[in-house]
């Protein structure tokens, strides 16, 4: 799902511009980054959920000439902020987000974003909320 990736790092490159966001650390879920424990200050993990591939068509019509893939996935930001600090400006840096992934998505591929309630993670003394969106895409290619 090398193709899903790349969207998604596109995506959060253009959050890591907004400035409101400098202070905060993007990182993947299973990438092979340090993991802060305790959390320092504002940590957003990335994650892609239920991905797929299909074999698909422009407009769902069988054609000869232009044929494409379907890209589908889930994604998550999982924004953690330090317990000790009880999660202040949480709420903010979150709402940022998700109104910057509306900036972020410059092709139009997110779709149902929410955001969660806050919780707490009690291994890592974090409190957090995550951002949840749907992501959909073709890649096409024309057959002559």
């Amino acid at each position: 799902m090398n193709q899903i990736e790349k969207q998604l790092d596109r995506i959060i490159v253009g959050l890591k511009r907004i400035e409101s966001l400098k202070g905060v650390r993007f990182v993947r879920e299973y990438g092979s980054h340090y993991s802060e424990i305790p959390v320092s200050g504002f940590l957003a993990v990335v994650s892609l959920k239920n991905t797929s591939q299909s074999k698909n068509y422009i407009g769902g019509y069988l054609s000869s000439v232009v044929k494409g893939d379907n890209y589908s996935a889930d994604a998550e930001i999982r924004v953690y902020a330090p317990a000790s600090e009880n999660g202040n400006g949480l709420s903010e840096i979150v709402s940022e987000i998700f109104t910057g992934l509306k900036k972020a998505d410059n092709e139009k591929l997110i779709a149902n974003a929410k955001i969660a309630p806050i919780d707490f993670d009690a291994d890592i003394n974090a409190i957090f909320r995550v951002v949840s969106f749907h992501m959909s895409f073709y890649l096409c290619e024309e057959v002559l």
